[in-house]
């Protein structure tokens, strides 16, 4: 625990920005009516600012036991090893926590938040008063849009749209698949979780709120609606594409990642939905959403290969290079399904003369391909001798003394393909091999 010189500071620095986060969320708009009333107790909204923030800082000041408890766990969770190592380990402690006040409080707000859900969602006697305190803290918090509410206030989206409590765990599942129970003597089923409707409506009003601010709406929404998609029971009821398109369109480097992984999530059972936004996406201008989209194809392709195609013929030739090597990496997958889509594309990347993807392209698909065709009859092994550069070629060129080992006649035929479409890579092939083994150098002579 931090000696009582930090703990006033936190405490104080907690109530400021408890204080200022009711106040934004308040003047944004109304507040989410609670998912959970008892009929004898019906919830009461805030009449006004003054008497929420009376009554949310009250209740938070009242409880300096929780505090101190909240404080101490978050200390426990959070302090690094050189303090607990230090000589003077307290006195470290209290450098520490003063030097990272402003977390350490977020912190603690995260878990009064908690705590107050807690309250507010059980369902044997929701308190209203408290999911009000909760979640205009929240709402505040949000705006802010800092790192600590992106990583610990999401699992308060997923328990309101259950309008479950935070601590809530789903009981595990005592038979099989195939209903063979593991243990006879027990006999619990397990309930099918469903969303809440009003669990729900508060929901998609929080994401409204987020959506209109513009510091969340860029350091928090993105990565929440990617989490979300992994809740499938929540996904068609909260307008994920709506915010994915509004999004997109402003969207930066790692937001952009989570929107199109957002949209691949989704595929499997929105297929027309994500189809368009991916379409939309391939032609705008913003390269990280491209970029995101060329690492996305192989997991697209087990989804939709039709459209996983439609998107690599575009990405293979963006104009930006590092696009067109990431995408290229996805025919090192397309050859072992289907090679003739392979065959289609490769040559065409080849020409194309990027030296990046024509190194991926050698190192994830060149293996393969001369499995299926040791002949080369596509004549890609020469194609990609004569557009390499050294680099690539020393590559090549182990290939190609495997090519002999297994099949000289293919070999040959390589080696004259070179010489007939062009002579100085055919020299430079010459040498190439005559480092290697001057006895099959001698066999290119009858080509010379």
């Amino acid at each position: 625990m931090v000696r009582r010189d930090a703990e006033p500071l936190i405490w104080e620095n907690c109530s400021k920005i408890l204080e200022r986060y009711v106040k934004d969320s308040y003047n944004q708009g109304p507040l989410p009516q609670p998912p959970l009333e008892s009929p004898d107790f019906p919830s009461s909204p805030p009449k006004n600012l003054d008497a929420l923030l009376s009554q949310t800082s009250g209740l938070f000041s009242i409880d300096k036991a929780g505090f101190k408890a909240k404080l101490s766990e978050i200390i426990d969770s959070m302090e690094p090893n050189y303090v607990k190592r230090h000589i003077d380990p307290e006195s470290e402690r209290e450098k520490w926590a003063i030097k990272n006040l402003e977390i350490i409080s977020k912190r603690i707000i995260i878990l009064q938040i908690r705590d107050w859900l807690a309250t507010a969602l059980d369902d044997t006697a929701p308190d209203t008063d408290r999911w009000y305190f909760a979640i205009a803290t929240m709402i505040g918090m949000c705006f802010e849009g800092s790192e600590s509410c992106r990583e610990y206030c999401f699992t308060f989206i997923v328990s309101i749209a259950m309008a479950q409590s935070p601590f809530y765990r789903s009981k595990s599942i005592s038979s099989g698949p195939h209903h063979i129970d593991w243990d006879s003597s027990v006999a619990e089923v397990l309930q099918e979780n469903i969303p809440h409707q009003s669990g729900l409506m508060a929901v998609n009003l929080i994401l409204d709120y987020i959506s209109s601010s513009p510091k969340s709406s860029h350091s928090l929404l993105p990565y929440w609606i990617e989490s979300l998609t992994s809740y499938r029971i929540l996904t068609p009821h909260l307008n994920l594409f709506p915010r994915i398109k509004l999004n997109l369109k402003n969207s930066e480097k790692s937001e952009s990642e989570a929107l199109i992984n957002a949209t691949v999530n989704l595929i499997p059972d929105y297929h027309e939905q994500s189809k368009k936004i991916l379409i939309s996406a391939v032609q705008m201008n913003n390269i990280e959403i491209r970029k995101t989209l060329s690492t996305s194809l192989s997991k697209l392709y087990s989804y939709d290969s039709k459209l996983t195609l439609y998107l690599l013929d575009i990405l293979l030739f963006d104009s930006d290079e590092n696009i067109s090597t990431l995408a290229t990496s996805t025919l090192g997958l397309i050859i072992r399904v289907d090679t003739n889509e392979f065959l289609q594309r490769a040559p065409k990347v080849i020409d194309n003369g990027n030296q990046k993807a024509i190194q991926v392209l050698i190192h994830s698909s060149i293996r393969e391909y001369l499995n299926f065709d040791i002949m080369d009859k596509n004549n890609l092994i020469s194609k990609l001798w004569i557009m390499s550069n050294v680099t690539n070629r020393s590559k090549i060129v182990s290939f190609i003394m495997e090519i002999h080992s297994a099949n000289t006649s293919s070999f040959l035929r390589i080696a004259k393909t070179i010489f007939e479409e062009d002579q100085k890579s055919f020299l430079e092939f010459y040498n190439w091999i005559g480092r290697r083994d001057s006895k099959i150098q001698e066999s290119l002579n009858q080509i010379k």
